[in-house]
């Protein structure tokens, strides 16, 4: 004998599925969800009269279940709440021998004592819960019926339709907990987008960039790696979860060009590319693992180890990637969160690319177009600075005025194309040949000067004119033929604190046509009182 239908009437039975589905319908926290759950197993409860009602739901990133409502005893409650159960136990309840109108009716036992219709302790009656696509959402299970009975095919299929209402329920609340991550993406791609038009270089926005992707995304560990040549390892520049100097990135000894396995399109989502961490060493051909993740499941569905990359600009070959890892809940990204992930590179490359036009932008208002030395402008804001500092400091510094001498000649015999290359050249010489805390500049035609910090005195500073002056007078290899030429130096140094850049600019000039008058490729050191203004 089966379980006879009684306790509450129709009416009340279809007035308390109507306020389970309206329950249902409203979830859109995770707190209103709790909430449903207990109001729709409370409701189930009392239609069907069992003492017992539980919800186990599915856990992705472990693929388990853990219990999430208990309608019974505070005992009862207190013991199975937070309960964690794994396939294994579930997989032979759910087999097909135990299906009976869509609910799984496991007898006690190995179930070969007759049916007759009573209870036993060891029975169980439980429903999947699915999504509208069919992907599992938990269990739902009753224990303890009020009158002893095992339940009819009319209670079956009342509880079928109320489990149908709990997974409405924890769809509604998985939807909704997505859909909020999702606008709470967006809204921080618009404040990073925002502070791109106010950035003048790119730090700020890339580090906004980092922190966007972990407090809207959830990735616990965000990089920003870049590398000025796709032969060159890449670097940090900049990070969220990470620090700049974390040992992580003294191990990365490939460049952009050797990610070329990785950004397959067998490993493309969506934009990014997510790839299982024993095939991107394989592929990079690592003897030992780099980096391990800390935030891993376990599963089709979990986080393990996986290298999530998104390569930042256009064409074949990326400027770099963002390394996003550590996902806080454990599971594989999809796609309205790689979707983000990709919105939130292209901003990164968006910055890249207007951080190098205002970088070019500036530098060419501060630099020689032809040679790429400091200019003019750029030269006398440094040497005002200098002599601010000679004031506190036991050093000194010396402005050297160079001339080439007879470029003209090697122009007209060259052809101004070939005199281009000899002032570039003779540039790079220069450039080259004083220390990294030095400046070389373009002060207009064929004369360039050099600002020598931190010296030690007019000896010094004549040194390094003399040195200046025996590489110019180097031969210089041109497309057109070879190049001779020389140089006259004039050497100045400041003399008491109040000299002005322009006054120690006029000194090194007329040291500079004594250096001439006496002959060219030579060097001489403007005195006080002698020349000076």
């Amino acid at each position: 004998m089966q379980k006879a239908v009684s306790g509450p009437s129709t009416l009340s039975i279809i007035a308390s599925l109507r306020g389970a589905l309206e329950a249902a319908r409203g979830v859109r926290t995770r707190e209103d969800l709790t909430a449903a759950l207990d109001g729709i197993a409370g409701v189930i409860a009392d239609t069907m009269g069992y003492r017992t009602v539980i919800a186990h739901l599915h856990r992705p990133q472990w693929d388990d279940f853990e219990v999430a409502t208990v309608h019974g005893t505070a005992e009862r409650r207190a013991m199975l709440i937070g309960r964690a159960s794994a396939w294994a136990h579930w997989a032979p309840l759910l087999s097909p021998t135990h299906e009976r109108r869509g609910a799984q009716v496991v007898p006690a036992g190995d179930g070969d004592r007759q049916d007759d219709g009573r209870w036993s302790p060891g029975d169980q009656v439980l429903c999947l819960m699915r999504r509208a696509n069919g992907d599992v959402l938990g269990v739902l299970s009753v224990d303890e019926p009020l009158d002893g009975r095992r339940p009819g095919d009319e209670d079956l299929d009342r509880l079928v339709s109320l489990t149908e209402i709990v997974a409405l329920a924890v769809e509604q609340a998985l939807d909704a907990q997505r859909e909020a991550s999702h606008r709470a993406a967006l809204e921080r791609l618009l404040v990073v987008s925002s502070r791109i038009a106010d950035q003048r270089s790119r730090g700020g926005v890339l580090d906004a960039v980092c922190a966007g992707i972990r407090d809207a995304l959830g990735f616990q560990r965000v990089a920003v790696l870049l590398a000025d040549d796709p032969a060159q390892p890449l670097h940090p520049a900049a990070t969220a979860g990470w620090t700049l100097h974390d040992p992580v990135f003294a191990a990365l000894k490939f460049g952009v060009a050797e990610l070329g396995p990785l950004l397959q399109p067998a490993n493309e989502r969506h934009g990014c590319y997510l790839v299982e961490r024993e095939d991107a060493e394989a592929a990079l051909h690592l003897e030992t693992s780099i980096y391990r993740s800390r935030s891993n499941g376990s599963g089709p569905y979990a986080w393990d180890r996986h290298w999530l990359l998104v390569p930042l600009g256009d064409g074949d070959q990326p400027r770099g990637v963002i390394w996003a890892d550590d996902p806080s809940d454990r599971l594989l990204p999809g796609r309205e969160r790689l979707q983000a992930l990709r919105l939130f590179a292209d901003q990164a490359s968006a910055a890249l690319e207007q951080a190098r036009d205002y970088e070019a932008t500036s530098h060419r208002a501060d630099h020689d177009p032809l040679t790429g030395l400091a200019n003019r402008a750029t030269l006398s804001a440094r040497l005002r600075h200098a002599l601010q500092r000679v004031k506190r400091a036991e050093t000194t510094v010396a402005v050297l005025f160079i001339d080439l001498d007879n470029f003209k000649a090697a122009n007209d015999a060259l052809g101004h194309t070939a005199g281009d290359e000899l002032l570039r050249v003779t540039a790079a010489r220069l450039d080259e040949a004083v220390r990294p805390g030095d400046t070389v500049a373009r002060f207009g035609g064929d004369e360039f000067v050099a600002l020598c910090e931190d010296l030690g005195g007019a000896e010094e500073a004549m040194e390094v004119a003399e040195r200046l002056r025996v590489i110019l007078a180097e031969p210089i290899p041109l497309a057109s033929g070879v190049g001779h030429i020389t140089a006259s130096i004039g050497v100045a140094l400041p003399d008491r604190p109040d000299r002005s850049p322009e006054m120690l600019l006029q000194a090194a000039d007329r040291a500079m046509y004594e250096a001439k008058a006496a002959g060219r490729d030579a060097a001489r050191l403007g005195i006080p009182g002698a020349g000076w203004p």
